[in-house]
C-alpha cells in the first residue's frame, strides 16, 4: 500500500517565518491587529526605573485572549504553549514568559482587562455591528474553583478556628484534637460534616505558616457577617454561594451575568454576583450597558421571569425603557409548563384605587414592611372582612402584566431564546466556561471580562469576514454586468 512521503530528519533549506506556518485567515492575525490598537501608555510609568525589564503588556494580553479562544485558560498551559505552539509563539513575538508572569499580569490588570472589553463593544458599535433596539439579559451559575468537602457550616468555622489557635500555641497531637473537636455530642453536624472538618484540620496541620490560615478563616468569619443568610461557606473560596445547577444539584458557584444586543449577539455588559437569584442585577447590566455604549430612550429590554420584580419594572419605566419581562405564572404558560405559582392575580381601579380580587372590591387600609426590608400595602374588604396584600410596585407590576399578554410582546420575549441564550451556551461550551479557574468575586469578574472579549472579538471577526466576502460578491457582480455591457454594445 502507498503511503505519503514524510521528510522525517531533513533540515529546512530555508528557515521560515512563524507566520508563514499559520493559516492566512487565522484569528490570531485579528487579535494581534486589536491588541496592537490598544493603548498602552500607562503601563510605561510603571516599569520605569532600575531592575530588570519587564515583558511588554501586549505581548500577555494577546497571549490571555489566544488562550480563550484555544480554551486554554491555565498560566502553566499557556507559558508551555509559547515554547510548543506556532500561533503563541507568533503572538508572543518569539519571547517565552513563564506562568508566574502570566498569572501576576491577568490578576494584577482588572481595571484594565475590564477597559479592554469596552473597547470590543466600543469597536462593535463603530462598525455598526450594534443593534440596540432589543437588548437580551440573563444569568447563569458557573461553578467556582472549589471542593464541595471544602464547605464548612458557621459552628464548624468557629472551632477550626480555635484549633487552628491551640496549633500556633502549641503542637497538639491528633488524638488530643479529636478527643476534644470531633465528640459525638455536637448538634446540627451529620457525619459527613465531621469527617470534611477533620479532612481540612489534618491538612492545615500540615502547613507550615499557620498565620496566613488564620487570615482565610476570618474572611470566612466576615462573609457568614455579611450575610445571614449563609448556612455553608467554602474554605477555598469564601466568596462563592451554594447555587442550584442545571442538573438540579448544590454546589458552590457564582451567578454570572450577560446583556446582548440583537443583530451580532454582542456582550455589551456583564458581571459576576455571589447571589443566586436574578431579581437584583437588572439595574447594574442596565447601568453598566449605559458605561459601555450610549443607550437610549425607548430600547427593549428583554428577560426572563427571574427579573420580574417591582422595582426592576419601576426602574425600566422611570429610565423610559421598554420592558417586556413575565412574571412567573406567564413564564411557565409560555413554556407550556405546568402552573404552580398564580402572581397577579386581580385588577386594580385606578380612579378609585380599589384593587379587584374574585370579583370584590378591596379599598386602601396601609402599608407595612416586612423582615427582608420589603414593603407591601394592604387592601381590606368590609363585608368579607378580609385583606389583601399586595406587593409596593404592583401597578408597575399589572402594567406589565397586560403587556406580556399581547402576541407582538409574545414574540419580543421569545426572541431572547436565540439572542442571549445561545451567548451563554457558546461561552460555556465552545469556551469551556464551565467552571471558572480563578478564585474571589473580583478574579471571576475579570475572568468573565476575558472571555467576553475573546466572544465580541470572534463575532467582530465573523462579521468582517462576512462583509469582505459579499464585497468580493458585489465586485464580482458588477464586472460581470460590465463585460455583459459591453458585450452588448458590440
Amino acid at each position: 500500500m502507498a503511503y505519503i512521503s514524510s521528510f522525517k530528519g531533513q533540515n529546512w533549506l530555508i528557515p521560515q517565518s512563524i507566520n508563514e506556518m499559520i493559516p492566512e485567515n487565522h484569528i490570531c492575525f485579528f487579535v494581534e491587529e486589536f491588541v496592537e490598537s490598544l493603548d498602552f501608555s500607562g503601563f510605561d510609568m510603571i516599569n520605569e526605573g532600575p531592575g530588570h525589564p519587564s515583558y511588554h503588556p501586549r505581548i500577555l494580553m494577546k497571549i490571555l485572549l489566544q488562550g480563550m479562544l484555544s480554551k486554554e485558560r491555565s498560566s502553566r498551559r499557556l507559558a508551555n504553549a509559547t515554547r510548543e505552539n506556532f500561533v503563541f509563539m507568533y503572538l508572543a513575538e518569539k519571547v517565552q514568559p513563564n506562568f508566574r508572569t502570566l498569572c501576576r499580569f491577568r490578576v494584577e490588570n482588572a481595571k484594565f482587562i475590564k477597559e479592554v472589553f469596552k473597547e470590543t463593544v466600543k469597536l462593535a458599535s463603530d462598525h455598526q455591528l450594534v443593534d440596540l433596539s432589543l437588548i437580551c439579559i440573563d444569568g447563569t451559575t458557573i461553578k467556582s474553583n472549589t471542593n464541595r468537602k471544602k464547605g464548612l457550616k458557621r459552628e464548624q468555622i468557629d472551632k477550626l478556628d480555635s484549633i487552628i489557635d491551640k496549633m500556633i500555641e502549641e503542637d497538639i497531637k491528633q488524638d488530643q484534637i479529636d478527643k476534644e473537636i470531633f465528640s459525638d455530642s455536637e448538634e446540627n453536624l451529620t457525619k459527613i460534616d465531621k469527617q470534611n472538618l477533620r479532612g481540612i484540620v489534618s491538612e492545615y496541620r500540615k502547613a507550615k505558616d499557620k498565620s496566613k490560615i488564620k487570615e482565610k478563616i476570618n474572611k470566612i468569619k466576615k462573609e457568614f457577617d455579611k450575610d445571614s443568610k449563609l448556612k455553608r461557606a467554602s474554605t477555598s473560596d469564601p466568596e462563592c454561594r451554594m447555587m442550584l445547577n442545571k442538573k438540579g444539584n448544590k454546589e458552590f458557584s457564582y451567578n454570572a451575568q450577560f446583556s446582548v444586543d440583537s443583530k451580532n449577539q454582542i456582550i455589551v455588559a456583564n458581571n459576576v454576583c455571589n447571589e443566586e437569584h436574578d431579581a437584583r442585577q437588572l439595574k447594574p447590566q442596565i447601568d453598566q450597558v449605559k458605561e459601555n455604549i450610549n443607550l437610549k430612550k425607548g430600547t427593549k429590554i428583554g428577560a426572563d421571569c427571574g427579573y420580574s420584580n417591582g422595582k426592576n419594572l419601576k426602574f425600566l419605566e422611570d429610565e423610559k425603557l421598554e420592558g417586556y419581562i413575565p412574571n412567573q405564572t406567564q413564564a411557565q404558560k409560555f413554556n407550556r409548563k405546568k402552573e404552580t405559582h398564580n402572581q397577579d392575580d386581580y385588577d386594580y381601579d385606578t380612579e378609585k384605587d380599589e384593587i379587584i380580587f374574585l370579583g370584590k372590591r378591596f379599598s386602601y387600609k396601609g402599608e407595612y414592611n416586612m423582615k427582608n426590608g420589603e414593603k407591601r400595602i394592604t387592601y381590606y374588604n368590609i363585608e368579607l372582612k378580609k385583606k389583601k396584600d399586595v406587593p409596593e410596585f404592583f401597578r408597575e407590576r399589572l402594567r406589565m402584566k397586560a403587556k406580556m399578554e399581547t402576541e407582538e410582546a409574545r414574540k419580543i420575549y421569545n426572541k431572547r431564546q436565540v439572542i442571549v441564550e445561545p451567548v451563554i451556551g457558546n461561552i460555556k461550551q465552545n469556551f469551556g466556561i464551565r467552571e471558572f479557574c480563578l478564585r474571589g468575586l473580583d478574579n471571576v469578574k475579570l475572568e468573565l471580562n476575558l472571555v467576553s472579549i475573546t466572544h465580541n472579538l470572534k463575532k467582530i471577526w465573523v462579521a468582517r469576514g462576512k462583509i469582505s466576502y459579499e464585497e468580493k460578491e458585489l465586485v464580482f457582480c458588477l464586472i460581470l454586468s460590465e463585460n455583459y455591457l459591453s458585450c452588448d454594445t458590440a
